[in-house]
């Protein structure tokens, strides 16, 4: 049954998903094109211990192979420990919502990618790169993660 939600001021076109927890998925399988330019992707979580919804923005890569990768600095922020506890979260990227599995990243190569990913994307970032040999601290020191469709 199609529906349609709002997502940071834009009308999301969804469809209701074949899951029972109803969860709201966007009607088409693939991210717009052009998607990967997009600065910012919105993720929802459910409170693990308030039952509350819970919408944060962060900073995303995608990789040469597509992979869609986030980080976090903090693994303690409770949208990780929301997002890990329930193993997958909606996405919004753009106008386009999705339900996405949430991978934690354990590879120290993944990781470093993710770095240089969020390097080469963000200007921030790239300052984070030039300062980390004196700090010790990358991006994704904390926690870095792949979204990956159920």
């Amino acid at each position: 049954m199609a529906d349609e939600r709002k997502c940071g001021g834009t009308v999301i076109n969804l469809q209701s998903s074949d899951d029972s927890d109803g969860v709201p998925l966007a009607s088409e399988n693939k991210w717009p094109a052009g998607f990967e330019r997009e600065s910012k992707l919105t993720i929802s979580t459910v409170g693990r211990k308030t039952g509350r919804k819970h919408t944060v923005s962060i900073w995303f890569a995608v990789n040469k192979n597509g992979r869609l990768l986030i980080a976090t600095q903090d693994r303690r922020r409770d949208w990780v420990k929301n997002a890990l506890k329930a193993g997958a979260v909606d996405v919004a990227i753009g106008s386009v919502m999705r339900r996405m599995l949430i991978i934690p990243l354990e590879d120290q190569a993944e990781i470093q990618e993710v770095n240089d990913l969020y390097a080469k994307k963000y200007l921030l970032g790239r300052i984070g790169q030039l300062f980390a040999p004196f700090t010790r601290k990358r991006f994704a020191h904390s926690g870095a993660f792949e979204l990956r469709p159920p």
